[in-house]
């Protein structure tokens, strides 16, 4: 990516840009010329180039390395030449002299920021338009990717551009004219497309060299249709950014999701959609996370993003909602699984309707009223926390309440269709059942696909992992559960004061 001091506005603007659409792909509002099997015509583009700017470049040999390139947070990330960094301030994506690529990732006070890039050889662009989690970048691939003006060209368009077909590229192979719109910068504006060229030069490349010199103007065609599924197809691997899923991570790969998350995104649903959708995959094990090995009763460990039930996947993608780094996520976590963070078997938040919810209304309010309106029904029933914690090998109640009775609202399971269009996405779901001393049967997080979709996505006993569900089937096998009342939803709070690098 490149000259894009406002990228980090641009990124929020898609997000929204994507609910409104509703789908990947083309939108369809560039409606500019004539049909051409399946390619319509936009008009006349003026071409312009950008490139991957490459420390151990001689130009940068001689120059003294006294500028530091600095994270999200302010560490420094290297010291390079003070040319080298204003190229890559300029270009947005540069190599450095130890292998490492980087990526423009917001603007300071004191200059722009960067990330350290895993995964991608040529650096990443822009939000990847054809996945659920906005927060998956694509992929540049050099003499492919160019940069768009979103206003003008939807992310995730095909183009072609009849004066590139031919063009000799360096692997030996001719050019076929067809583009990816998967970038976008602050300077491109209108009728203009940004060439990503790889390690060539922005005047010397292989396109200048054969004719398409910089601001020349050339035609443009919005590629639909099977043909543009066909080149998506073609270059799906080499665009798209896989990263490992959450369970097979490490605590340095999950911070270093956490800083990219926290540098884009401010909206809590959307980053509960992204870290779940990492999520997916992860082994259900029933009772997974304790008190740690000095424990009095469980001494399952506190924190294990390698295994979840239903109730601490729940509760681990909420901690990494509102978290910047590991630690500030391990803490987290213990303050919403545990009364006042103090971790305890009588402490932990053992019923979600009674304990969790309340305890945590620091972070989350119950919205059920507010999706299910007058479908809305009351359920009153009695929690004896001291009889269950008799059963766990507890002995001292003298802090333990006694037996208490509760009224709370939820939403009857033969009404949960009718509710469903007040999902947003990034809700708590919590299965009421109708058996005495316990409302909670079952968590879950509603997500919102990229069709508008809702999606049911839960750590299944069933199926052994965390999966998906589409809403409207989960709910319907719900109606002929007979000890399942209905659901409640619960959503974090809209002003929450989430952590966010600038």
């Amino acid at each position: 990516m490149h000259r894009r001091e406002a990228q980090v506005l641009l990124f929020l603007a898609l997000l929204g840009f994507w609910f409104v659409q509703g789908c990947a792909g083309v939108a369809p509002y560039p409606e500019r010329g004539k049909q051409l099997g399946w390619k319509r015509e936009l008009g006349p583009y003026r071409v312009t180039f950008y490139y991957l700017v490459d420390e151990a470049d001689e130009r940068f040999s001689w120059h003294p390395k006294d500028e530091p390139v600095r994270d999200i947070f302010g560490q420094t990330i290297a010291v390079v030449p003070r040319e080298f960094k204003r190229k890559a301030d300029i270009e947005g994506s540069a190599k450095l002299s130890d292998g490492r690529v980087i990526n423009f990732a917001g603007r300071a006070t004191d200059g722009i920021r960067y990330r350290v890039v895993k995964g991608a050889k040529w650096g990443l662009g822009a939000a990847n338009a054809e996945r659920i989690s906005k927060l998956e970048p694509y992929m540049l691939i050099p003499h492919r990717t160019v940069a768009v003006d979103p206003q003008k060209i939807p992310l995730g368009s095909v183009l072609f551009v009849p004066q590139a077909k031919g063009v000799p590229l360096p692997d030996g192979s001719e050019h076929d004219g067809y583009f990816l719109a998967h970038d976008v910068g602050g300077t491109i504006k209108g009728d203009r497309l940004d060439l990503f060229v790889g390690m060539e030069e922005d005047i010397r490349n292989s396109f200048t060299e054969n004719g398409l010199t910089n601001k020349s103007s050339v035609e443009v065609l919005l590629v639909e249709g099977p043909e543009a599924e066909a080149i998506r197809e073609k270059y799906w691997k080499q665009y798209t950014l896989t990263p490992k899923q959450m369970y097979q991570m490490v605590w340095k790969d999950l911070e270093t999701v956490m800083h990219n998350v926290t540098a884009v995104e401010k909206n809590p649903d959307q980053r509960v959609m992204f870290y779940s959708e990492l999520a997916k995959g992860t082994p259900y094990v029933i009772f997974c996370l304790g008190e740690g090995p000095t424990g009095e009763y469980d001494k399952d460990p506190l924190l294990d993003i390698a295994r979840v039930d239903c109730m601490t996947f729940c509760e681990q993608i909420l901690a990494l909602t509102i978290s910047g780094d590991y630690e500030e996520f391990f803490n987290n976590l213990q303050r919403i699984r545990y009364r006042d963070g103090i971790i305890g078997m009588k402490t932990r938040n053992h019923y979600t309707i009674a304990d969790w919810l309340p305890n945590n209304s620091w972070l989350l309010e119950d919205a059920t009223e507010l999706i299910g309106g007058e479908h809305c029904l009351p359920m009153a029933k009695t929690i004896d926390r001291s009889k269950d914690f008799a059963t766990m090998g507890v002995t001292d109640f003298w802090d333990v309440p006694p037996p208490q009775t509760m009224t709370v609202k939820y939403i009857p399971k033969e009404h949960l269709l009718q509710v469903e269009e007040n999902l947003r996405g990034g809700e708590i779901a919590s299965l009421i059942q109708k058996k005495e001393g316990i409302f909670s049967s079952h968590m879950a997080l509603i997500v919102k696909g990229r069709q508008g979709e809702i999606i049911f996505r839960h750590a299944s006993r069933t199926a052994g992992e965390v999966v998906d569900e589409p809403y409207r089937e989960y709910v319907k096998r719900l109606q002929d559960w007979k000890n399942t009342a209905g659901m409640i939803f619960m959503r974090v709070r809209r002003d929450f004061p989430l952590t966010f690098a600038f």
